[in-house]
């Protein structure tokens, strides 16, 4: 009888043990399978929306000079977020919301997925810090200086900890972590700042290749890399295109550029009622002078503006099955139009060069009171190349 029971405790704890470790097997495998089917629910929204650039591109290329001053009626294409499947509005029709529906069942998916396509061209390139055009240098250390500027400005917090911290020193050694020579603009070895960090090769005197490495510049704490980084990039577009910046890279553009005047910019190129776009350098600066900005000092930086149509574009596609969900984040970088901007730009530093002392001083800004043209940018009159294949991926993260 004892060894009945004894056996029978024996065969009751190993039948316990395989039934316990069966069950976190199968919660692994069911987390394994969630986790792939997330994953590919996120791509398939990547993959759509590679295809809607795609598209927004070919469009752009082949109707963007007959639309004229309406080209960007072709923004939606790119730009409207999208889920799957679709959230229904209460107010549609009970037949559409049936059709919506059957085409939901057809495809057999039963993950989501949510997607984002943001404008790259808007934010400040970093990368510029490097450029060959020194005129495209100083106009990017004065808008990343503006930057911090505006918000010592505006918060307090900010301003209690940073109000005399010196951030030219530290856009200084930004510009050399990018350039070719190992002497620094603060002063001595480059490498003299860099003396915790076992490496000859840092800082690299090359460009950024993502915007973490930010965290590696001498003096930069994460409170700087927080301001800058939702107002920078490494992946622009020799310009910034003044149609799709946010309210944060609109501000840097000018110390008269206030949270009013921002405001009033973004609605006016929101709304075709109000006119819609900014079409040119011109048409932004009439704008701007009727909300009270010196137009004749506007811009003292030169900042390179464009009003064209977007280049390169940061899609953020999230997928979701169950309680599991996976993103991937990617940007697209326009390699052929980028190319004939920044040809334009050097062209025209090269222009400024000669013409320095052969003109008279006192005629560059006279006549209508406005800037003058150091900030315009020419491509807004160029047909953009139309694509000749799937969009250029220079950046790719999962998590």
């Amino acid at each position: 009888m004892m060894m009945a029971l004894f056996v029978m405790m024996i065969l009751t704890f190993l039948a316990t043990e395989v039934a316990f470790r069966t069950g976190i097997e199968n919660n692994i495998a069911v987390q394994g399978i969630s986790r792939l089917r997330a994953y590919y629910a996120a791509k398939a929204g990547l993959e759509l929306s590679l295809f809607r650039i795609l598209l927004y591109k070919k469009a752009m290329a082949s109707f963007g000079e007959q639309l004229g001053e309406n080209k960007s009626m072709l923004d939606p294409i790119w730009q409207f977020p999208f889920v799957w499947p679709p959230v229904l509005p209460d107010e549609i029709s009970g037949v559409d919301k049936s059709q919506i529906q059957a085409a939901v069942k057809e495809s057999k998916m039963d993950a989501s997925y949510a997607v984002t396509i943001e404008s790259e061209g808007g934010k400040i390139d970093i990368n510029d810090l490097g450029s060959d055009s020194e005129a495209l240098v100083k106009a990017t250390k004065d808008q990343i200086l503006q930057i911090f500027q505006v918000e010592v400005e505006n918060n307090e917090q900010f301003a209690e900890k940073y109000g005399t911290f010196n951030f030219e020193d530290l856009v200084h050694h930004m510009i050399d972590w990018v350039d070719e020579n190992s002497e620094s603009l603060v002063g001595g070895d480059e490498r003299n700042y860099y003396q915790d960090v076992r490496s000859e090769f840092i800082p690299p005197n090359a460009p950024f290749k993502t915007l973490n490495e930010l965290h590696m510049v001498a003096e930069m704490t994460d409170d700087l890399y927080q301001v800058l980084a939702r107002q920078v990039t490494v992946y622009g577009s020799k310009g910034v295109n003044v149609n799709y910046s946010d309210k944060h890279v609109l501000k840097s553009l000018d110390v008269q550029m206030t949270d009013e005047v921002v405001t009033k910019v973004i609605e006016r190129r929101s709304s075709p009622q109000e006119g819609g776009p900014f079409r040119n350098y011109d048409d932004f600066l009439d704008f701007l002078g009727t909300q009270g900005v010196r137009t004749d000092s506007f811009n003292p930086a030169g900042i390179p503006l464009v009003f064209d149509a977007e280049l390169n574009f940061r899609i953020k596609s999230v997928g979701s099955y169950g309680r599991v969900t996976r993103e991937i984040e990617v940007v697209t970088y326009d390699f052929d139009n980028i190319k004939e901007r920044y040809i334009d730009i050097l062209t025209k530093a090269e222009e400024e060069k000669k013409g320095e002392g052969g003109g008279d001083p006192g005629t560059a800004n006279k006549g209508d009171g406005k800037s003058d043209d150091k900030g315009k940018t020419t491509p807004t009159a160029k047909k953009l190349n139309a694509p000749k294949g799937r969009p250029t991926v220079v950046y790719w993260y999962e998590n």
